[in-house]
């Protein structure tokens, strides 16, 4: 298989497995950062850490009395906000022991104490609490009917009350597939969409957007049914003036266009193709990235849907990105530009007038390794689909130079990728030839140092980039095929770190506590 074909960038050819194999591969580590960021921004209590805590003991035998069998109401608030407390430490909050004592039941309880606000408030922010805890923890809310009562506060008249029960309503949902169903099995998406469009208070809309995110972030994907409801809102939310709002809008379109022919075409029917694309230079980085993976995700379509993203001017704001302090941006915006260099000629041109190319071949060459490996795939891609102008253009820009310098990469995948592109490069030169001449780009790369390199490759432990670089050679240097094999050659082998980056745990929870 091709370095292209892998890489599930080269439209036509690559399978749809290829491409989200590929895709979550370049996603995880961008995601994982935002994860810390998600947890933080909800974070809007801050509760000191008071001694004042360590003097109330679970383990009393009254907690139980108090919370049961007293009629004093102010004492079950004060034994409520005292347990709140506990939960809300930052360190090691002592959900367990709460679990343990049974009081989850009778916290769900107080839920419907609609005489008694401020015991519903606090009620709900503990179980806001657990729900940041293990799944297993989790479940104890679930069990117990807790999300039932959650959604119906969402139509609660205090405010409190409301953005609360919301929140504890997106830990739940960002736990996992299948408590993400409960909850939408539970009837949360209307009163939500209902609560968020009438809603004029900044709290609780960014924990409902938040939430909504969630819904939308877990796989499998919602139903098409479920987004015409969501799109809507997205749309309108889209021109906010609140970096949290936009992030979480924009990550809710970016898990919609994610793998999803028809959620791209949602996009881009809803109209708002170009305001994501302004949102691309936004002053926040935590708006950028979502608004980012959401254009990425709609250029790994077809041509047409490539298009009307090229239509709205997005060229010149990746461009932008491209000199980001932030690697996971530059990462990212190479894999974008390489899905249109994936494209027609027409679109490798695009990205050639817009003065890329230079950024790209700059990158390559000093950048991150991980911004390398995804230059050296756009780069690659032009290759393959583009002209004879357009490949005279490339290396008079050094790409030449600057891939086979990146040769040495340990990812067998880029490497075989860019040993394609090289390849591309000379059968153009091949094309070209006049009667008597030699390919001018077999003369560029022997000038470079590029001959030496390819060599080299002859030594590789892996057999495809070894067959790669006999074919290259044989054909246009005259080089005679190694009898021996890989493994039977003493040379410098490359170490080839094909590991994969860990899957974790995308809870995407919060806490009230800090």
């Amino acid at each position: 298989m091709s370095g292209l074909t892998q890489r599930g960038l080269l439209k036509g050819f690559a399978t749809e497995a290829d491409i989200k194999k590929k895709r979550d591969e370049i996603s995880q580590k961008m995601i994982k950062s935002n994860r810390e960021y998600s947890i933080m921004k909800k974070r809007k209590e801050r509760v000191e850490k008071n001694k004042k805590n360590s003097e109330f003991s679970l383990k009393s035998p009254q907690i139980l009395e108090k919370l049961i069998r007293s009629n004093d109401v102010e004492e079950k608030l004060l034994t409520t906000i005292e347990i709140r407390k506990i939960l809300s430490v930052e360190d090691s909050p002592r959900i367990q022991e709460v679990i343990d004592l049974g009081l989850v039941p009778i916290f769900v309880e107080f839920l419907k104490r609609n005489e008694k606000v401020q015991l519903q408030f606090e009620s709900a922010w503990i179980l806001t609490n657990i729900a940041s805890g293990t799944s297993e923890q989790t479940y104890e809310i679930i069990k117990n009917g807790g999300v039932e009562i959650l959604i119906k506060l969402l139509k609660n008249q205090n405010e409190n009350i409301k953005s609360q029960a919301v929140w504890a309503l997106g830990n739940i949902s960002g736990d996992s597939s299948k408590f993400r169903n409960i909850v939408l099995e539970a009837g949360i998406l209307i009163p939500l969409l209902e609560e968020i469009k009438k809603s004029q208070k900044l709290g609780f809309l960014r924990n409902a957007i938040w939430t909504l995110s969630n819904l939308c972030r877990i796989k499998p994907g919602l139903k098409s049914e479920e987004w015409v409801l969501i799109i809507p809102i997205l749309t309108k939310l889209i021109f906010s003036d609140d970096v949290e709002i936009l992030a979480d809008v924009c990550w809710s379109l970016s898990y919609l266009s994610d793998g999803s022919g028809e959620g791209v075409e949602m996009i881009i029917a809803s109209g708002i193709i170009k305001r994501i694309c302004e949102l691309l230079v936004h002053k926040d980085f935590t708006v950028q990235t979502p608004a980012l993976r959401t254009i990425g995700n709609i250029v790994t379509g077809n041509d047409i849907q490539t298009q009307i993203v090229l239509n709205c001017s997005v060229l010149p704001c990746l461009a932008s990105l491209l000199n980001s302090t932030k690697k996971t941006i530059k990462r990212e915006a190479c894999w974008t530009i390489s899905n249109i260099t994936a494209g027609n000629p027409m679109q490798i041109q695009s990205v050639i007038d817009s003065n890329i190319v230079p950024i790209l071949v700059d990158l390559l060459k000093t950048s991150e390794v991980e911004v390398r490996k995804e230059a050296a795939w756009a780069i690659s891609n032009a290759t393959s689909g583009g002209v004879k102008e357009q490949i005279d253009y490339l290396v008079r820009e050094d790409c030449l130079l600057a891939m086979t310098d990146f040769l040495n990469c340990s990812d067998i995948r880029v490497i075989r990728d860019l040993l394609e592109g090289i390849e591309n490069i000379l059968e153009i030169g091949e094309k070209q030839l006049l009667e008597g001449s030699k390919n001018k780009y077999v003369l560029n790369l022997e000038k470079i140092g590029g001959l030496e390199k390819l060599e080299n490759l002859q030594y590789h432990s892996n057999n495809d980039v070894y067959e790669c670089a006999i074919r290259i050679l044989e054909r246009y240097f005259g080089a005679e095929q190694k009898s021996s094999s890989s493994s039977e050659l003493d040379g410098s082998k490359i170490d080839t770190d094909e590991n994969q980056i860990p899957v974790c745990k995308f809870g995407f929870t919060k806490n009230n506590n800090i």
